[in-house]
């Protein structure tokens, strides 16, 4: 009895993250892809549409504006956000570079926030973006102040290939979260986005738990070593300060 609800939970969220993936679709064409009876699949959808979460036009679903207005309310209750705010928009101007917040969520490193600067290039990045966390700056140094037994796990559960340059074999990740330890910040050369490097440094709160990383992402002929050290201290600033605010947000 128990595992009934959480099923239908289940298959009407694998059902939103088809529309979502793929941009909409018809009841015929998602139970082909999900392996499902098209009845189903009809009645989940309509079930969906009633709720306001997926919109229907010409028999064509699509997931709907909802989501957005829930995951803003919830980006706006989460008190790193606050903190960082004006921060971002100092890092994107200071670097000219494309700057985001993420937090760690779910094993996955998490987009809140977004800032560009004058020279940014479009990563097409949005709040609610989700990437590995080994893959990434921000997700190191967030991994990097995990617990080693969580660490530990999510390496378990192995480290998958974004890029030729991502970063798959465990010891190897686990000097680089040492370094990140030893110098306040990570980085990555292409092992998420090939021909970018990202610097990123951790926010912890007064209880040196993490909270997130800032990172500044630019073109790898843009980030030699000097200007990469250059925006290291800029966005380790940044992180600091965005630490005292979260004690008065």
């Amino acid at each position: 009895m128990t595992n009934t609800p959480n099923r239908s939970v289940e298959r009407a969220f694998r059902i939103v993250d088809e529309l979502s993936e793929n941009g909409g679709g018809r009841a015929s064409e998602l139970a082909a892809r999900l392996e499902m009876p098209v009845s189903t699949v009809h009645d989940y959808l309509q079930a969906l549409v009633e709720t306001g979460y997926v919109t229907a036009e010409n028999k064509e679903y699509r997931t709907s504006t909802r989501f957005l207005e829930v995951g803003h309310r919830q980006r706006h209750r989460l008190e790193v956000v606050k903190a960082v705010r004006d921060e971002l928009a100092t890092v994107a101007d200071e670097t000219g570079e494309h700057v985001t917040l993420l937090i760690e969520e779910h094993d996955q490193a998490v987009i809140l926030a977004v800032q560009e600067g004058p020279d940014a290039i479009n990563l097409f990045a949005y709040p609610g973006a989700r990437m590995p966390l080994h893959a990434t700056a921000p997700g190191k140094a967030m991994l990097a102040h995990m617990d080693d037994g969580r660490v530990a796990e999510l390496v378990d559960q192995g480290l998958v290939e974004v890029t030729s340059r991502t970063v798959t074999d465990p010891d190897v990740l686990l000097e680089q979260l040492e370094t990140v330890r030893q110098t306040g910040y990570a980085v990555d050369e292409g092992e998420r986005i090939a021909g970018m490097v990202c610097i990123a440094a951790p926010v912890l709160d007064k209880r040196e738990q993490i909270q997130g990383a800032i990172c500044v992402c630019g073109p790898e002929s843009r980030l030699g070593e000097t200007r990469r050290e250059e925006i290291a201290e800029v966005v380790k600033r940044a992180a600091n300060v965005t630490q005292v605010n979260l004690d008065y947000v």
